[in-house]
């Protein structure tokens, strides 16, 4: 994915293969903005076509979403492009300057430092993302922190994705999760509508982004990291998360899951995912050591509802999709829908406090 990274500006933990600029913690939005060479517009602009005699038209119902003409920091100058075409005037561009506003308030009240403002393939995705103060471990070191981001779409169908996301930093194993399901409280902003500071403000509180959202998910945490589960129970989760459908099955049995022949066949996710959670992984027939899950830390080493927490979140941001590229994992948990991770976190506190 580096070859689609058009502009960025990074600070601490260096993304993308040292691609950008690397700035200081302690900007704020605007500056990381105008370093990233983000601080460009886009506009609606009539549909043009010459026809053919050669007559120029200007279409009064479709319009292209126009990035203007910008120079860069290093002086480079950028013409204009069009970024998309054939939308209505129903939609409402949304400018980086906005969601580089978003992070203002966490930036001054100190609760944030800014991470990352990025470009990707020319211009189409703008991502800003900031890192909060609000981090913690459990027990063993295993190291929490907390980012929030929006992935800004220039591409005329995508909406704007607001995301509170942790990371399990020992593996970088990266997660996002949503407590809620409905598309406002998702951080989903349509292009139908302005996004106001009002819009802004019920997002933050429908997200729970916020210290008491972080002081809930240690809670969380905490409690997974100190219930331990046995095989059957890990099973049972995994199939609650990725294969609900076999445990309608009354002819089900779950001790035969795994034999060969048997006719209840458990999916890949379950079958990575259980490897995950016991250091291994299947190719071409064979089994292999898998390196590098945190299962070693005090917290999963006991075989604890944490453990099997995170060999869902280590499948979905290692496993799945065969790749192990460190930006493909990225890409994975910023830019896509993060529903399994969510119901894998609220599955396993509701089994582990049963």
């Amino acid at each position: 994915m580096s070859h689609e990274v058009e502009t960025m500006a990074w600070a601490n933990e260096v993304p993308w293969h040292r691609l950008g600029r690397e700035v200081s913690d302690d900007l704020n939005p605007s500056q990381i903005l105008r370093i990233a060479d983000l601080d460009w517009q886009v506009n609606l602009k009539p549909v043009e076509w010459t026809n053919a005699k050669g007559t120029s038209h200007k279409s009064d119902k479709y319009f292209s979403l126009v990035r203007d003409a910008h120079t860069r920091i290093d002086g480079t100058n950028v013409p204009e492009s069009i970024l998309c075409s054939g939308l209505t005037d129903q939609y409402k561009p949304i400018q980086n300057s906005r969601i580089a506003d978003f992070f203002k308030e966490y930036i001054d009240n100190g609760v944030a430092t800014m991470e990352t403002a990025i470009s990707l393939f020319n211009g189409q995705i703008v991502i800003l993302m900031a890192k909060t103060n609000e981090n913690f471990e459990l027990a063993g070191g295993d190291k929490i922190e907390q980012y929030l981001y929006c992935a800004s779409y220039h591409t005329g169908r995508d909406k704007l994705k607001i995301r509170s996301s942790n990371t399990r930093v020992v593996c970088n194993n990266t997660f996002s999760y949503s407590l809620h399901q409905n598309a406002v409280v998702e951080g989903l902003i349509s292009h139908r509508f302005e996004f106001t500071n009002e819009v802004e403000s019920q997002v933050k509180s429908d997200l729970g982004i916020s210290i008491d959202q972080m002081n809930k998910f240690k809670e969380q945490s905490e409690l997974l990291a100190s219930k331990k589960l046995k095989e059957n129970d890990l099973l049972n989760y995994l199939l609650v998360v990725y294969q609900p459908e076999l445990l309608k099955e009354k002819s089900f049995d779950m001790s035969k899951m795994f034999d060969k022949g048997y006719e209840f066949r458990p999916s890949m996710n379950v079958n990575r995912s259980y490897g995950a959670f016991h250091d291994t992984f299947e190719s071409d027939g064979k089994t292999h050591k898998l390196e590098n899950t945190g299962n070693d830390l005090a917290s999963c080493k006991d075989d604890t509802w944490w453990k099997a927490f995170n060999a869902v979140t280590y499948n979905e941001d290692h496993l799945r999709g065969g790749s192990k590229r460190d930006e493909f994992r990225t890409e994975r948990a910023l830019l896509e829908n993060s529903s399994i991770k969510a119901k894998a976190l609220d599955t396993a506190l509701e089994l582990a406090s049963q």
